[in-house]
């Protein structure tokens, strides 16, 4: 039998499980969320999004955001009484638009308070997301496609939204 080294033991011993399961389409909230104590529960919300109608240019912004309300205005943003509990921005082209494209909304937040239902507000713009300038504080233009949906939920997948974006 041949003799090992230190650094060849270190290799062959087994790894211990850490306790923490993460699946492969968690975000790097969810990454933080699962391994920081107190940070609290984490959700998300599925959204589905697609333009109703062409859209002609080459770059878009696309920001989508969450609230804890259960109205809306007639122009489907939600109304001053919700809370933002979570949003992104990201661009996105004409063709995944046309097509649909699926994200992930993440929501960290206190123990114990998963909202039961969302409203999720999205619109699209021409141009391309300013990261230095948070999705949370953006507004739409006047120009932006405009959608909003209430969230469903669903068992296996959790709370989903399907959005139709068209001109307000």
């Amino acid at each position: 039998m041949p003799i090992r080294t230190a650094a060849q033991s270190k290799l062959l011993r087994p790894r211990r499980n850490s306790g923490v399961v993460l699946r492969g389409a968690d975000s790097w909230l969810g990454l933080l969320a699962a391994t920081t104590k107190g940070v609290g529960e984490r959700s998300r919300v599925r959204v589905h999004i697609r333009a109703a109608v062409p859209m002609k240019g080459d770059a878009f912004r696309l920001v989508v955001q969450s609230y804890t309300t259960l109205s809306r205005q007639s122009c489907g943003a939600p109304l001053d009484s919700g809370t933002l509990v979570a949003s992104l921005q990201r661009a996105v082209s004409p063709e995944e638009l046309q097509l649909g494209l699926d994200l992930d909304v993440m929501h960290v937040g206190p123990e114990g308070e998963e909202p039961s239902e969302l409203l999720v507000y999205a619109w699209v713009e021409p141009g391309q997301p300013d990261l230095e300038y948070d999705a949370a504080l953006a507004r739409p233009s006047s120009a932006a496609l405009r959608g909003s949906a209430f969230s469903r939920r669903d068992v296996v997948r959790g709370h989903t939204a399907e959005l139709s974006l068209s001109a307000a």
